[in-house]
This record gives structure tokens, sequence and C-alpha cells, in this order.
């Protein structure tokens, strides 16, 4: 499928020219035709697309996406596929649990808040809603938000929980209204992050926690794959950051950052789709087995290895406060 784009020869954020960091990027769901470049922005950091959908096609870009598209793969490989997934982690459990990444994985599904009281909160780019099930049942009272509309349906329908339907800053929701506003792979989709974010303040209530995962730039998988990494995810990342960049971008909305760290939780799937993008192909069943080892033998590396090159791990995680 063809999507119209428009050059941004400047940064979206500040306005500043950059270098060419990344070409030949391309759709991971090789749906949408075409390849795409992210600049680097001399003045703040942000790593942003070129070309970029124009608002109003990029539906398209989401036609394939997880939250409302099937599986191609055949009933029977997804089983076998499973099993082998569930081995092949029970095998690795120890290991997740010794290097500290069993911990870090069991506080990544609440977003760092298991030990805070609980409230209202906010999810933007909500998603399938899983989060605020999980979160509902646990005390909070939780709504979320999605520019995708399916998406945002299927919660409702599904869970009977408040969802809206586009941009935050044209939801209309009441100001200081929140106690949490979580940002779960969200940012990184956004044509005027700086807008969100200063819209979160608003919506918050004073001291009010922020709490955002995105995928990190400058870690260590970015580096190995170049173009083929999973998580420049053309055209649907528009921005993508480093810890130091959304730092920055997180105090200029007017936040007082407590933790800018990053994580390699989770990173073992965007370690095996990196190389199939790579290898052109997912490859037979054994190949996949052999795929997913792999992943998460990289993941259990990239743990050990942020010790000595801190903040290269797959995904940061800000939290931040409303002052």
């Amino acid at each position: 499928m063809l999507i119209s784009c428009e050059p941004r020869s400047s940064c979206p954020n500040c306005g500043s020219s950059g270098e060419l960091a990344v070409t030949g990027a391309r759709d991971p769901d090789r749906h949408l035709e075409g390849d795409w470049s992210f600049h680097r922005c001399y003045s703040c950091g942000i790593f942003w697309l070129d070309p970029a959908p124009l608002p109003h096609e990029m539906w398209k870009a989401y036609v394939t996406y997880h939250t409302h598209s099937q599986k191609l793969d055949g009933r029977l490989r997804r089983l076998m596929l499973s099993l082998a997934h569930r081995f092949i982690r029970l095998t690795w459990l120890p290991s997740a649990i010794a290097s500290g990444l069993k911990c870090e994985a069991d506080g990544l599904r609440f977003m760092t808040l298991e030990t805070e009281k609980s409230g209202r909160l906010l999810d933007v780019g909500c998603g399938g809603g899983r989060f605020l099930k999980r979160m509902q049942k646990r005390g909070w009272q939780v709504v979320g938000t999605d520019f995708d509309l399916q998406a945002a349906r299927k919660v409702s329908a599904r869970y009977g929980i408040e969802t809206h339907v586009g941009d935050l800053q044209h939801c209309n929701l009441p100001a200081s209204s929140f106690d949490v506003i979580t940002l779960s792979q969200t940012i990184e989709h956004l044509y005027t992050p700086i807008a969100t974010l200063r819209e979160c303040l608003r919506l918050m209530k004073p001291g009010g926690l922020l709490v955002m995962t995105t995928p990190n730039a400058a870690s260590l998988g970015a580096k190995k794959f170049g173009s083929s990494w999973r998580g420049w995810e053309a055209p649907r990342h528009l921005q993508l950051f480093t810890v130091q960049s959304l730092k920055t971008l997180t105090q200029q909305a007017g936040f007082a950052v407590e933790e800018a760290r990053t994580i390699s939780s989770g990173s073992a799937v965007v370690y095996r789709a990196s190389r199939d993008i790579a290898d052109g192909s997912s490859g037979s069943l054994w190949h996949r087995f052999q795929t997913m080892s792999w992943g998460y033998e990289m993941e259990l590396q990239e743990q050990r290895k942020q010790l000595t090159q801190p903040l290269s791990g797959q995904n940061i995680l800000i939290r931040a406060r409303k002052p």
C-alpha cells in the first residue's frame, strides 16, 4: 500500500537542522511501500522521521497493527511456536531471576506503579487496554485514550473502560483530574510530543506522576542492526529519543524528572524481530525456535552490558512529577 508523505527538513521539536542518522528504514510489517530516513537534531538530540506520512494518511500505517489485525500464521504453526516459546522462557527463567530481568519485567507490567497509592489513572495510547484492566483490578479508576478508533472501541466493549479517541489535547478532559498518567510505547507515535506532555501536565493534580517508556535510539540493538532495528518502526514512529533528549523534553514541558534510565526487559522480541528484518524473512519453524533462544540470550547480554555501558538498554523509562 502506498502512503502519502511530506519531507521534514528540520526538527519538529525545535526547528533546528540535523544530521542523517539512518537511511533505508522500511515498514517492518511489509505493508507499506517505500523507505524512510531518520535525522538526529543537532540541538535537542531527537531523531525524526523524514519523509513523514501526512496526518490524514496515517491510518494506513495501522491497518496491520497488533491492536486490530489477525496473525497470518496458521493455527498449527502458532500453537507450535507458542509451545516453543513457553519452553524457552522456562529454561531462561533462572537466568532472568538472577540478572534482575524478571523483577524488571514484573515492574513494567504495572508501569512501576506497584507502590503508588491508587487513584485516577489515564493511559495515553491505551491500545488493547490490558494494562488499564490490570490496574483497575488493583483499585485504580482508569481512563484511556487512543487515536485508533477500532482499538478504543474494543477496550470499551471488552472491559467497560472509559476511552476517548484522538490526540490527547483534543479530548477535552478536565484539568487537574488525574493522579498518574502513563504513556507506554506511545510518545514515539506523536506528531507533537511536547504538546502532549504539556497537556499531561495540565490534566495532572499537583504532585501527579508521569511514567513513560519508549524505544531507545542509542540502544545496543539500534547500533547492532542499523536500519533493520525493529525500534525504528517506520513510518509509525515519527520521533525517537535518547535518555537525555527525552529527559530534556519532559523538563521543557514543565515536569520535574525523578528517574531517567534504560531497561532491557522485553528486548528479546526486538532482537529477533530485527534479525528477521535483516534476513528478509521469518524463516522455518526451526529457524524461529533458534531465533527465539538467541533473542533471550541477547536480552541477558544487554542487561549485563548496561553495567559498563549505561543508558544502552532497549527502552527508556522516565518518571516525572508535576511540581
